[in-house]
């Protein structure tokens, strides 16, 4: 696997899926920096550090706004085993693609006329879906997580979110470094080698039954 490949493949595991940010769909420059986001979490390098091409056409969101001010240097010491003993759930993966109804577009129903009535119902084609195909869900080899949250100082996290820092680290090497933390409810940013990712925590109510991984740091 070379170098390009490496970099690329980090980036990619925080593009988003959501259609109404098509922005997420792609890495994209601001001010020298290469960013990718789902929204949740954040990766960001110099442009020097990035050899790989990206096009991304769509209004830039102003990520730089809260990107937080570096005042910790921890090296987190994070072990891999960790993680990987809670993954206890069947992994699935999606398959297919979503494709619009040709008889209805897209709407899942059609119209019915008798003389001068009419009345809509379910297109006789996709039922209902307004999809002709559908991307659908397929059970791998592997296993995930269940619902757990990451305690870090007094922050919570997704496990899912924190365990990209795992999953960066294992493609690129380096030591996972804590470079900025506020409190509980602003992002938070590591450092891994020239690559910097910010986590953004999640609210947790008192009385949440979510179990808890809890980091012992100083």
């Amino acid at each position: 696997m070379n170098n390009e490949t490496k970099i690329k493949k980090a980036f990619d595991l925080f593009l988003g899926t959501d259609k109404l940010r098509p922005v997420f769909d792609n890495p994209f420059e601001i001010n020298g920096f290469v960013y990718a986001t789902n929204g949740h979490a954040l990766i960001r390098a110099k442009k020097e550090n990035i050899d790989f091409t990206f096009e991304n056409k769509n209004k830039l969101p102003n990520v730089e706004g809260i990107i937080p001010k570096i005042n910790e240097s921890l090296i987190m010491g994070l072990k891999s085993e960790t993680f990987e003993i809670l993954k206890t759930e069947d992994e699935y993966k999606e398959v297919g693609q979503d494709i619009e109804c040709l008889t209805c577009n897209g709407h899942g129903k059609v119209e019915w006329e008798f003389e001068h009535y009419a009345k809509d119902y379910d297109c006789p084609e996709c039922h209902g879906s307004g999809y002709s195909e559908e991307k659908r869900k397929v059970k791998t080899v592997g296993k995930t997580f269940d619902s757990l949250n990451v305690k870090l100082k007094d922050a919570y996290f997704n496990i899912d979110t924190f365990y990209l820092l795992i999953q960066v680290r294992e493609i690129l090497g380096g030591e996972i470094e804590l470079i900025s933390y506020e409190n509980q409810s602003k992002a938070t940013m590591f450092k891994i080698g020239v690559y910097e990712v910010l986590l953004m925590p999640v609210y947790r109510e008192t009385d949440c039954d979510i179990e808890v991984l809890n980091l012992e740091i100083e």
